[in-house]
C-alpha cells in the first residue's frame, strides 16, 4: 500500500490453502480460485489460455502464461521472484528500486524501470516494454486500464482482505505465469507457519504498527492490511477500519490504548536510507514518552520494504518471524532452551 510516498481479523485459521484457498473466502469483490481457470489446449494448439479474477472482480485472460511483466505494485516483484521469474523479465515502478534491490540484490541492475510517480506511472514507458502482464494496486492503478486496453492485460491487487487476499493474489499470479503449484506451495507454507504461531500465541499482548514521513503525520494500518492482519492473528490489534490505506492516528489515541509493543515503519527511508527514523523523531515528545512500549523498550524499527510494501508469502512470513519473538520473548527463550 502507498500513501504519500507509499500509502499503506484473523482468528484461528485452518490450513485451507491446499486447494488454492478454496473455501477460505476473501473480502470485497474478490473471488476464490474456484473462479480461476486454466484451459489446457487441444492437441496441435500453440497456446494455453489462463484466466483469473483479480482483486477488483475483473477477469484477466491471457492467451498463454505471462513471461514479461511491469510491476507497479512492489509486492508483486516479490511474488514473481517466489514463482521463479527472472529479474530480466520484470520492470518496476518509479520509487521501488530499493524494493527491487532487496528482492533481487545486484540483479536489480538488470531490471528496467517505469517513469512517472507511483500514483501516475508513465504509460508510454509501460507500453514501450511490451509486457504480457501489468500488475498494479487497485488504488490507484485501475485508472490506467483504458490506456492499456488492447495492448496488454492488467492484474490489480486488492488493497484489503489481509493475508488471505495476499495469498489469493499469489495463487492467481501463479496461474497467470503457469506456476500454480509453486504458488500453492508457498501459500500453504505461510499458512502452516501462521497457524503454528496462532496455536502458540497466548494473545495477551497489544500491538501497533505505525508509519509516517514525519512525527506530526502518523498512520496505522487497519486490520485489512496484510501486515496488520498477521499481527491481529497472533496478538491484540485494536485498530479497526476498512481497507488497507491506513488511517491517521494521534499520539493521544495511541496512549488511550497504550500498546505493549510498537512496530515502526520509517517510510522516509524508502526514498532516503539516511533519513532519521520515525521513532528517533518521536523520542522527545512527552506523550510518546508516556507509552508503555516506550518505557519498556519495546519499540522496534522494522524494514518498511517488508512491512509496508511486501504482501507476498515470503514477506508476510518474515513479518511473522520478526513479530513473534518481539511479542512473546518468553516463548522464544523456551524454544531455544528445548533445542
Amino acid at each position: 500500500m502507498k500513501m504519500g510516498h507509499k500509502g499503506a481479523v484473523a482468528g484461528v485459521v485452518s490450513v485451507c490453502l491446499s486447494l488454492a484457498l478454496a473455501g477460505c473466502g476473501t473480502t470485497g469483490s474478490t473471488k476464490n480460485t474456484e473462479n480461476a481457470s486454466q484451459t489446457i489446449p487441444t492437441t496441435g494448439s500453440a497456446s494455453t489460455t489462463v484466466s483469473v479474477t483479480d482483486g477488483t472482480g475483473s477477469k484477466v485472460v491471457l492467451k498463454h502464461p505471462a513471461t514479461s511483466f511491469v510491476c507497479l505494485d512492489p509486492s508483486s516483484i516479490q511474488m514473481l521472484k517466489d514463482l521463479g521469474v527472472s529479474q530480466e523479465n520484470i520492470a518496476y515502478g518509479n520509487g521501488d528500486l530499493s524494493f527491487a534491490q532487496m528482492v533481487y540484490g545486484n540483479g536489480a541492475k538488470n531490471m528496467k524501470s517505469v517513469g512517472g510517480s507511483w500514483e501516475q506511472p508513465n504509460v508510454e514507458d509501460i507500453l514501450a516494454d511490451h509486457p504480457d502482464l501489468v500488475i498494479g494496486d487497485a488504488y490507484p492503478h485501475a485508472q490506467l486500464k483504458p490506456a492499456l486496453k488492447g495492448a496488454t492485460q492488467m492484474y490489480l491487487i486488492s488493497r484489503s482482505g489481509g493475508y488471505k487476499q495476499s495469498m489469493q493474489d499469489l495463487i492467481n499470479l501463479g496461474i497467470l505465469t503457469g506456476h500454480k503449484a509453486i504458488a500453492e506451495q508457498d501459500a500453504n507454507g505461510f499458512m502452516k507457519a501462521l497457524n503454528a504461531d496462532i496455536k502458540k500465541s497466548p494473545k495477551n499482548q497489544t500491538s501497533l504498527v505505525i508509519w509516517g514521513d514525519s512525527p506530526t503525520s502518523l498512520s496505522v494500518p487497519t486490520i485489512d492490511d496484510p501486515s496488520a492482519s498477521v499481527l491481529a492473528a497472533i496478538s491484540k490489534y485494536p485498530w479497526g477500519g476498512h481497507g488497507a490505506q491506513g488511517m491517521n492516528i494521534s499520539l493521544d489515541k495511541i496512549l488511550s490504548v497504550n500498546p505493549d509493543v510498537i512496530f515502526v515503519e520509517s517510510i522516509a527511508q524508502l526514498d532516503n536510507p539516511k533519513a532519521p527514523t520515525l521513532s528517533s523523531q518521536l523520542a522527545s515528545n512527552p506523550i510518546w514518552q508516556q507509552l508503555k512500549a516506550v518505557k519498556d523498550h519495546r519499540v522496534y524499527e522494522v524494514n518498511p520494504n517488508v512491512w509496508h510494501d511486501d504482501r507476498g508469502g515470503m514477506g508476510l512470513e518474515q513479518i511473522l518471524d520478526q513479530a513473534m519473538p518481539k511479542l512473546y520473548p518468553n516463548l522464544a527463550s523456551t524454544a531455544q532452551t528445548s533445542k
